[in-house]
């Protein structure tokens, strides 16, 4: 005896489904995850962390046995994002005076000094440089990474305008360097 397959008598509830029905519910679903990363999402934040070196210049400025430099006029689109007065492993005794900048450009530029007497101070500060050419009171470095860098000794005291900006960038914050001057101004 074999048997028959006969109707239930029930419809099936999936043969009334269609393509149209299947693509209104993606877009439904990707809607509602659409809503959600809408609702959740969040603008990241510069990945620059801007400091202010003011309290740092005044503190090397009352501390430290020369002239601490600071550059004078630079608009606000240059960013300081470090500052440090400190002892470190290559100018120990003696203190080093550092601040970084992100430039307009978006390039790094620092302005280090010290009056150490270590010949490693120098080499840390150009990333290894070799000096290529002197240019006024300054000479200049060149790193195998690109950091460029100007270097002057002078009254037993070292000071670096480095960075991987351009040499008339790095030129021009050289040449805006002054006792007086603070950030801010």
């Amino acid at each position: 005896m074999s048997q028959e397959l006969r109707p239930t008598g029930r419809p099936n509830a999936r043969l009334g489904q269609t393509v149209r029905d299947m693509v209104i519910s993606l877009v439904l679903v990707l809607g509602v995850i659409g809503a959600v990363l809408l609702l959740t999402m969040r603008p990241q934040p510069d990945p620059v962390r801007v400091v202010d070196p003011t309290p740092v210049v005044v503190q090397a400025r009352a501390e430290a046995d020369y002239p601490v430099l600071y550059p004078a006029k630079l608009d606000a689109s240059w960013r300081a994002t470090s500052a440090r007065w400190d002892i470190t492993d290559v100018t120990a005794p003696e203190a080093a005076f550092h601040v970084g900048f992100v430039t307009p450009a978006d390039d790094y530029a620092q302005i280090g000094q010290s009056a150490t007497a270590n010949e490693r101070y120098i080499q840390a500060q150009t990333d290894e440089g070799r000096p290529i050419d002197t240019v006024g009171q300054w000479q200049r470095f060149e790193s195998a990474d690109g950091t460029r860098s100007l270097v002057r000794v002078q009254d037993g005291v070292t000071s670096v305008v480095s960075g991987t900006a351009t040499w008339d960038v790095l030129t021009d914050l050289a040449e805006r360097l002054s006792p007086t001057a603070l950030p801010l101004q």
